[in-house]
């Protein structure tokens, strides 16, 4: 083991170290102080633990605790300039000067490089990302050291095939460590976005470009944090709409998703109420072949019309059906969930979607099974798609999702019908799932008021009801909590949901 080695185990030491003590301090102070001990090593680390960090800063679920972790975003500490310019040299086979006119000394870091703006000597504007020195045997201990890394997010190595999924990780860390793959991967987004007025690619020099230097034209634009601050909120929401379109066009359409899409990687320009992004470092994409991007279309398409089982169709996205076929009772109202925002026709608030606590509740002791089932490649996906419903929750963005897709499954609705599963047992659809939530009052047996909404409306009933009528719930020691938690379990199943009557008059919910 060599000397830079057995450093950066010792520093996995000291990180695992702060995990612990993350995972059993009960004391807010504590975890918060903790927190920002594991981002200031995640980022000086590099690599892995840095993308890891990249990932907590993002964070829908806990917003609150990943605010220590957004420096990793935007300004984790660069190397010496003087470490970077060697590399230049290096691939270039002459001193700087001669190509390079000015280059601003202090770099923006990322994971496995940082970029320097720099002007050439015909004047040009250009991006030169250069990558980390001894950034291939870092990533090597990286892998290695997994099990650890895990600790920070939450025991990642625990039911998970972690050997394909170090196989998928590497597979994709390789690519990124090769900038001939990433240029080439960046002049295939800018061919599929050439006639887009949305999205903005930086033009890569192909001459100046080597395997660990990468240069491309200088575009700028507003920090994430700066549109949240600064945008008008009809722009945001437009934002908020076209983010969506342009990945779902991208996944669907071209079958070509940027699978790192943390604010770091992204800038955007306010012109003229015309919100566009401007797209940086496509060293980690997502390729899904042909049939899974049919099979998932048709999935969600499944889901919005409530027909056909899931089983099949999760099967034919890589799903094992060893650990899925189980829970194919389950998948309806699990996959009715997941696919929410599409299965309704009003704009969708990602702020209500509650994800975690509702698949918790339908998924009950099956959780690992669902989680050991599904195809290691997937996590590209979910991490692009995680990264898209934070940006919408962040700008307060309520479009129509299913108005959104709806193109794509019209023109892709031949592929769709031709997707073919592989033969199940299973003949759990969702035709077992209600469609409708009712609430009833009722006075000396007189119809008052009635109301009837998505089923999925169960989730937020508490919404829906006033205030007079939640405090006699109280009165009557009813835990609405517990009631939706139950009706989760048991698949949004029709039937009666709560009622109880008091002085005549009489409150009654039910699903049907």
């Amino acid at each position: 083991m060599n000397l830079s080695t057995l450093k950066r185990s010792a520093d996995y030491a000291l990180l695992a170290k702060d995990s612990l003590r993350l995972k059993t301090s009960s004391n807010e102070h504590v975890q918060q102080t903790v927190r920002k001990h594991i981002a200031s090593r995640l980022g000086k680390l590099r690599g892995l633990p840095q993308k890891i960090g990249q990932m907590l800063s993002f964070s829908a679920e806990q917003n609150d605790k990943s605010e220590a972790f957004e420096n990793l975003q935007e300004s984790a500490e660069p190397l010496p300039f003087a470490e970077i310019s060697a590399v230049i040299q290096e691939n270039w086979g002459c001193e700087l000067d001669q190509i390079v006119k000015h280059i601003e000394h202090h770099g923006k870091a990322a994971s496995l490089g940082q970029v320097h703006r720099a002007q050439l000597q015909d004047g040009q504007e250009v991006a030169i990302k250069v990558q980390y020195p001894g950034i291939r045997q870092a990533i090597a201990t990286d892998m290695k050291m997994l099990g650890w890394l895990s600790l920070p997010i939450g025991n990642l190595n625990q039911g998970f095939d972690l050997k394909g999924y170090r196989s998928v990780i590497m597979d994709d860390l390789d690519e990124e460590l090769d900038y001939h793959k990433e240029a080439a991967n960046q002049q295939e987004f800018l061919k599929n976005n050439a006639h887009s007025d949305f999205v903005i690619v930086p033009e890569v020099n192909t001459e100046l470009s080597t395997e660990k230097v990468l240069v491309t034209t200088w575009e700028n634009g507003d920090t994430w944090a700066e549109v949240q601050q600064n945008w008008p909120a009809e722009t945001k929401q437009l934002l908020g709409k076209r983010l969506l379109a342009w990945f779902l066009e991208s996944l669907f359409d071209h079958g070509l998703l940027h699978a790192d899409l943390h604010p770091g990687n992204l800038r955007f320009i306010y012109h003229q109420k015309h919100p566009k992004i401007v797209l940086y470092d496509y060293g980690s994409v997502y390729r899904p072949s042909a049939e899974k991007r049919f099979a998932l279309l048709r999935l969600i398409q499944a889901a919005m019309h409530q027909h056909e089982s899931p089983l099949g169709l999760m099967l034919a996205l890589g799903f094992s059906e060893e650990y899925l076929s189980p829970l194919s009772k389950k998948l309806p109202s699990l996959c009715r969930v997941l696919f929410e925002p599409f299965c309704v026709e009003y704009p969708y608030d990602v702020e209500s979607w509650n994800l975690s606590t509702r698949i918790s509740d339908i998924l009950g002791n099956d959780r690992l099974n669902f989680r050991v089932a599904g195809p290691p490649d997937l996590i590209f996906l979910l991490r692009a798609f995680h990264s898209i419903r934070n940006y919408m929750s962040g700008l307060n963005s309520n479009v129509s999702w299913q108005r959104t897709i709806q193109p794509l499954i019209d023109k892709f609705a031949i592929e769709i019908a031709q997707v073919k599963t592989p033969i199940t047992q299973s003949n759990e659809d969702f035709s077992s799932m209600a469609k409708h939530l009712k609430i009833r009052v009722t006075r000396n047996k007189q119809v008052k008021a009635e109301i009837t909404v998505y089923a999925s409306g169960i989730d937020r009933i508490d919404q829906l009801l006033d205030e007079d009528v939640k405090k006699k719930i109280a009165e009557q020691e009813l835990d609405l909590e517990k009631i939706v938690a139950e009706v989760r379990a048991r698949g949004y199943t029709p039937g009666p949901v709560f009622s109880f009557e008091e002085t005549g008059k009489e409150i009654k919910v039910w699903l049907e």
